[in-house]
């Protein structure tokens, strides 16, 4: 069965960005916490679509907007 998510990325990224900083996490502490390069952190925040789902998963699970299961 073919299902059509969308996802509304620009709002998970302002979003993500406003939890990081309501946190007082730097984009370097914040890509140290989840094994990821600062630069690839930063073209989240700035929205770009050009990085890996496994990446986008972990920020977004280490801000607590989704769960992560494993």
């Amino acid at each position: 069965m073919e299902r059509n998510i969308r996802l509304n990325w620009q709002l998970l990224v302002k979003e993500a960005i406003k939890r990081r900083k309501e946190q007082k996490i730097s984009q370097r502490r914040l890509s140290a916490l989840v094994d990821i390069s600062q630069p690839t952190l930063s073209r989240f925040e700035q929205g770009r679509q050009d990085i890996q789902l496994a990446s986008a998963i972990k920020i977004l699970g280490a801000l607590g907007l989704i769960e992560n299961d494993a």
